[in-house]
């Protein structure tokens, strides 16, 4: 009994300490705000075009940039937009440790 008392806390200290990720599954590409629709994700891409003008397109993925200019949420940093230093650099988002809270949104749909 103690055994699985001991089991049970530690899944439940996993489970809470686990980010939580929004999933978000798109069917096809007009699920998606930006990028298309590849493997049940948003946010591929063949172009810049197809990003909408929320990041560069690189190895077919959204959310690249050279430069700030290139993001629509947070500084670019590191070839990666969404880096902040403050909730004024997010756009609606909060800044903590660096980095935009809603840096990703951009592939929900």
């Amino acid at each position: 009994m103690k055994r699985i008392t001991m089991v049970l806390a530690v899944l439940a200290a996993v489970l809470l300490f686990a980010p939580a990720q929004r999933a978000y599954a798109c069917g096809s590409d007009s699920d998606c705000k930006v990028g298309h629709c590849s493997s049940g994700k948003c946010g591929s891409c063949g172009s810049d075009s197809d990003c909408k003008g929320h990041s560069k397109c690189s190895s077919g993925k959204c959310n690249n940039c050279g430069s700030d200019s290139d993001c629509a949420v947070g500084h670019c940093s590191s070839g990666k937009c969404g880096n902040c230093g403050s909730d004024s650099d997010c756009k609606g988002g909060r800044c903590s440790s660096g980095k935009c809270s809603n840096r990703d949104d951009y592939t929900n749909g």
